[in-house]
Formats: structure tokens, sequence, C-alpha cells
């Protein structure tokens, strides 16, 4: 079985690679932490049941199936690739004693979030991706780079990205309110989050990082799986869970400015995710989409695609492959307007990479 992953993850790489040659890199690596909005199969041979290692998953991948949750390539892949570097393997898929790159890797899981608590049994927590950097930054980046000095100016040049935090609310948050929360709930727990992130990324920075892309929360409540679960009526998402995540949206720009004043030498951009994607839904037609609420695969009642149908056959003009993940063709757009746009992220990655 480990091999079959090896094999997929190799093929995926030289389409990748393939795709980038010519190209001077603009960063010398992408390092990826957080959920299933940018894993690239960590989860695959965890004892989790938070997984998309099958069909129609990857559907659009060349080399099929690889453990994104998506028809195709996510988000990570398509900046690595304007970065003109690999897209990042996933951490657990590759063995370090064969593995020789140096353009970084992907720590991100399915269903992980900021809190040690978010997730189901057996993914990466926020706290154990963290972990696995400090390995690669102690024990993998030595071997591969000549000294200290080369392994500190790859880290200050390299991009560090950040999507996280939708679990947190998803799983952990309305698990324990269960719609009793009211407004000073929502406040205490969006401190909570961000407080804890703060240890999260003050890590990171002590072991080299420099320039730190860290997205908000996508707006929740545009879900497939929370329009088709609720019908709002005067609304194309549920609302009340939007509301939800902005009380966290509203209290990030401030905590960057923080971060980036206390860590001397960093810079954190704030990627605007949800008012991304609150655009999409709202103006599909805008970015070349015509279906928001319904997802592209038929899914299990859990929400994932069901194993057993096919997918839609157009699945450039769907915005969301499963009732959670967006398609190839939302991460697409996603990544490109963060990455030389004017608005979404501020400075973009394209500038970002050059100071």
């Amino acid at each position: 079985m480990a091999k079959s992953y090896f094999t997929l993850l190799f093929v995926g790489l030289l389409y990748i690679l393939g795709e980038c040659e010519g190209q001077a890199p603009l960063a010398p690596a992408l390092y990826v932490f957080g959920d299933s909005t940018v894993d690239v199969g960590n989860n695959n041979l965890l004892n989790s049941c938070a997984k998309a290692n099958y069909a129609p998953y990857g559907v659009d991948f060349p080399g099929g199936v690889t453990g994104r949750p998506t028809n195709g390539k996510n988000m990570a892949d398509f900046i690595a690739s304007k970065l003109g570097i690999s897209s990042p393997p996933a951490y657990r898929l590759v063995d370090p004693k064969t593995y020789s790159s140096t353009q970084g890797f992907n720590y991100a899981s399915s269903s992980a979030g900021i809190l040690p608590e978010t997730g189901f049994k057996g993914i990466l927590t926020m706290d154990q991706q963290v972990g696995l950097f400090k390995t690669t930054v102690g024990e993998y980046l030595p071997t591969r780079l000549p000294n200290p000095a080369s392994i500190s100016n790859h880290l200050s040049k390299s991009i560090f990205m950040f999507v996280v935090g939708v679990n947190d609310y998803g799983l952990t948050f309305l698990g324990k309110h269960n719609g009793t929360a009211e407004e000073s709930d929502f406040d205490a727990f969006a401190t909570s989050l961000l407080d804890r992130y703060a240890v999260q990324l003050e890590a990171i920075f002590n072991m080299g990082a420099r320039k730190f892309v860290v997205f908000d929360i996508e707006p929740m409540g545009c879900l497939p799986a929370q329009v088709q679960k609720f019908k709002p009526q005067n609304s194309k998402c549920v609302d009340d869970y939007n509301t939800m995540v902005s009380t966290y949206n509203a209290k990030l720009p401030n905590r960057l400015q923080e971060w980036q004043s206390k860590l001397q030498g960093s810079t954190f951009v704030l990627a605007k995710h949800y008012n991304f994607m609150l655009n999409l839904v709202q103006k599909p037609a805008c970015f070349g989409l015509k279906e928001v609420a319904s997802p592209c695969c038929p899914v299990t009642p859990f929400g994932n695609c069901d194993a057993k149908r096919p997918p839609c056959p157009d699945r450039n003009s769907f915005a969301f492959f499963d009732a959670f993940h967006p398609t190839e063709a939302t991460y697409k757009a996603l990544a490109e307007t963060c990455f030389t746009g004017k608005h979404l992220c501020v400075p973009n990655i394209q500038q970002l990479a050059t100071l």
C-alpha cells in the first residue's frame, strides 16, 4: 500500500516539476500548514477516517488519487507552481533517506484545527505539524544544506503558508455549544484560537521562518454541507455560521500586526479567504463558474464523495467538489488572486517573495 502512494507522489511531482521547468524560482521553498484545504496526502497512512485517498478524488490530477480532497490540484499546488518550485510533498509520504529536495514540505492534515482537541482521531494537529517542521529544521535540512548560515538564509526567504481554523468551529465550537452560543462565547472562543495560534507561529518564527501568509476562515455557512442541510431561504449561505467565523476574522488583522511588530524581521500577510469565497458564491459567473450550492460529486451522509458514483462531468463549472472542499477551478482562482492580485493578499505572494 505504501509503495503505491510513493509512486503516486513521484508521478505528481514529476508533472509539477515539468510545469516549473525553465523558471527562476521566486522563493527557495514553500512550507504549508493547516487543514484539508491544503492537505496533499498526509492522512493517507494515518489511522484516521479523514481521508481522500480514493476515487473520484484526484480524477483530474496527473497520476490520479493522491489524498487531496478535491478533483485535481489544490491551492498550495498552484502557489508553488507560481513560485517556480515543485509542489511540496506530504511530509508523511516522504522517505527522508532517499528524498533530497529542499523546496519545502506540506504538513497539512485534513480535519486539523488550531486547537489540539480539534480534528478526527489520528490526524496531525497543528502542534504536531509544528513539531514536524522542527524535525525538518533540526534533522532534514542540515543534511541537505551546507551549514547553519545557509539554512537560516533558506528559511528566511521561503514562504510559509497557513490555512486553518474552520474545523475549530465546525467540530469543536459547535460540538460544545450545539446552537446555544451567545456573542460572548464567539468572542472568547476566537480569542482562545488566536492565543494558541500565536504560540504556534512564534515557534515557527524562532526556527527561522520570516515570511508568513495567513488565511482567515472561509465563509463556513456557504459550504454545500451547510446550505443543503439548512436550505436558507433569503440568502445563498447560512448567515449564522458566517457570523460565527467572522468574529475570528475581525480579530485576525490586528493580531497579525501585533505579531509582526513583536517578531522582528517578520512579514505577515493576511489572505482574505472569507471575502474571496463569499464573492465567488454570490457572483460565480465572474469566476467562470455556474454551480455553488451543490457539490460536483454525489456525497455520503458525511459529506465526502461516494466512491461508488461518478462525479459531475463539467467539473470546471462547479465551485465545490464535495460538500466541504472546493474544486480545482476554485483553488486556481483563489491561488492566482492571492499571488498577483491587489486585494486578496496584501502584499501579494509575488511581492512577498521579493522582500
